[in-house]
């Protein structure tokens, strides 16, 4: 039975892991965001830089670019996504103010919201997200109900037929492949783990501004969207007058461009200036909101094809006929 339970577990990871990021893209923000309010949030007078159109409407998604002091009195720049509900009253227009709050609790990835009073809650967007959930539990309890009833039913019949097909491979390189590109994406700086979404979440929120001056910059020789990635070393003076040490990687339009960088703004944490970073990696959600949607569609068509070649195994007419 060892590659029917080798393929029934790939299966079964695959099934969970697009259960989670329903559950966790329905949910997690809105609960999040809703339980934070409750418990009090910190409340910020934000400036509206650009206003950037994303869905037209009668209640169109807006992408605005705020500017805000973070809790040590430091200006940051940060996008969010708002949907105006009452675009009569223009609310979201350049160089208006708009009251936001900040998720003391890190969560979620975006932790900037709207303050609104009182909290609304979208039950519409709660009902639809329950429908998506249900219709993909029954799904997979369908598919895999099914094909446990006849793997049982001829269990070392089966268990030939996946040693001899190419589903369990298909499983593994899904697996290995998601894996691989998701550590190269996480090396180069344009995927974050949780730690690292702290560790950046703190110096953007609580962290302070300087300027530092390059001491030595490298290649790293990656490309990302055909500019080269640079890992530049840099110093500059913290609040007390000390000389702090930093590296970060940052993304440049050529060689010569971030040969030509001499200075770089950066944020480091007060009361640890040794944890630095460029502000503009700090700032720029962009590209790696960017390349995460490319990540999760490629996971995505390996799972259609290593769900649709274990449904063709299972169920082929040939075998079962």
């Amino acid at each position: 039975m060892t590659y029917t339970v080798l393929t029934l577990s790939q299966i079964g990871l695959v099934l969970f892991y697009w259960l989670y990021n329903l559950m966790s893209n329905c949910f997690s923000r809105a609960f999040c965001i809703v339980r934070n309010r409750r418990n009090g949030s910190v409340t910020k007078e934000a400036s509206i830089i650009t206003v950037t159109t994303i869905k037209g409407g009668k209640k169109p998604l807006l992408e605005l670019l705020l500017l805000f002091e973070n809790f040590s009195g430091h200006h940051i720049h940060r996008k969010i996504r708002v949907w105006d509900t009452k675009p009569h009253l223009r609310r979201f227009e350049t160089d208006k103010t708009i009251e936001i709050g900040l998720n003391i609790a890190r969560k979620p990835k975006n932790p900037i919201f709207l303050s609104q009073k009182p909290c609304r809650f979208s039950f519409v967007f709660v009902i639809i997200c329950s429908l998506k959930i249900i219709v993909y539990v029954i799904g997979s309890y369908i598919l895999m109900g099914e094909a446990m009833e006849r793997i049982f039913a001829a269990p070392n019949t089966y268990e030939q037929i996946f040693k001899s097909s190419y589903t369990w491979q298909i499983g593994l390189t899904l697996i290995g492949v998601s894996i691989l590109l998701y550590l190269l994406l996480q090396k180069i700086g344009v995927l974050v783990d949780k730690k690292s979404l702290e560790y950046n979440w703190n110096l953007l929120f609580y962290g302070v501004g300087a300027t530092a001056t390059v001491s030595a910059r490298k290649n790293t020789g990656t490309l990302v969207k055909a500019e080269p990635v640079f890992d530049f070393s840099y110093l500059f003076r913290s609040q007390n007058g000390e000389k702090i040490k930093g590296n970060d990687k940052k993304i440049a339009e050529n060689a010569q461009s971030a040969e030509e960088m001499d200075h770089v703004e950066v944020m480091y944490l007060p009361g640890n200036p040794d944890a630095s970073r460029i502000t503009e990696n700090l700032e720029n959600q962009d590209f790696s909101r960017f390349l995460n949607t490319i990540f999760m569609v490629v996971v995505f068509i390996f799972s259609v094809v290593f769900l649709l070649s274990f449904y063709q195994t299972v169920f082929d007419s040939s075998i079962n006929g």
